[in-house]
């Protein structure tokens, strides 16, 4: 979490080029991730792997509302307009396409909440987390952002020293990129007979290439083993987790699948702890 959230404030401050601006969209982050585990709770969810994995992509979608505010304001800002004037001004054009952006978003991810059987409660949290996240996001928009963006930002000055050619050269090269970008998608509009059959290609590949790949329910980097723990009530006897060892392996040996598994009594896999009421079994496939 906290290198993807490096990530961001580098690429944030290489493109707005200001701490100011930079700031403001880097709030938003905090804010969306506190209110996500604010709602937790309400549907019964933990702070396991799965809901930390919806969190740490959050982080790169949480700012994109903020960033389109600060945007919004700079360019009025740039067009003589005072801070207050300006964002008054931005929020009046970019509050709806910041309501779209945060819906169609949701969207996305809310239907895996409808998944049914164990894939539907592996996506559950890492879907819902996503959506919390985005939608406090949007809220963070329209509220903290523009308030944030009437007190921080000032008329941009030029930057000086080793940090001003960085910029310079790097505002030149995304400016050849943009404009060479900018002529292929002209030249694909002016194509469109060809720019359509392209994306129906395209479109029959991944239909293709859907039928013909093998589907599974793990992906091929399960290396094929799995760790059993047992426990008993606290104060068990040895013997008597050796005994219920044994009923395991008689279950094991008859279960398809299972080549080999080998058994530790007195050890706990979860804790770490050696005690007599805690026994492992490492099975392979």
């Amino acid at each position: 979490m906290f290198e993807a959230l490096l990530l961001v404030i580098l690429v944030v401050f290489l493109f707005l080029q200001s701490w100011r601006a930079t700031l403001i969209p880097l709030l938003a982050v905090p804010v969306s991730l506190i209110g996500t585990f604010i709602l937790f709770p309400v549907f019964g969810f933990s702070i396991n792997t799965l809901s930390l994995f919806g969190l740490v992509l959050a982080i790169g979608l949480v700012v994109d509302d903020a960033i389109v505010v600060v945007e919004a304001v700079e360019r009025h800002i740039e067009e003589g307009l005072a801070p207050k004037d300006a964002t008054i001004k931005a929020m009046q054009e970019v509050s709806g396409p910041v309501v779209a952006i945060a819906l169609i978003l949701a969207a996305v991810f809310i239907p895996t909440v409808f998944i049914p059987g164990i894939t539907g409660r592996l996506y559950q949290q890492f879907a819902v987390t996503i959506a919390i996240s985005v939608l406090i996001s949007a809220f963070n928009a329209l509220t903290l952002s523009p308030a944030l963006s009437a007190l921080l930002l000032r008329p941009r000055q030029e930057a000086r020293g080793p940090l001003a050619l960085f910029f310079g050269g790097f505002n030149r090269m995304f400016n050849r990129a943009t404009n060479r970008y900018v002529a292929i998608c002209r030249a694909c509009i002016r194509k469109t007979a060809l720019s359509m059959g392209f994306l129906a290609l395209v479109a029959l590949g991944v239909g293709g290439f859907g039928k013909i790949l093998p589907g599974t329910f793990i992906p091929e980097e399960d290396q094929g083993y799995m760790y059993i723990n047992v426990q008993l009530p606290n104060a068990a006897s040895l013997q008597r987790t050796d005994a219920v060892c044994q009923q395991i392996e008689e279950i094991l040996a008859k279960t398809p699948g299972v080549q080999y598994y080998t058994t530790v009594c007195g050890f706990s896999m979860l804790s770490w702890v050696q005690n007599t009421y805690n026994a492992f079994f490492f099975c392979h496939a």
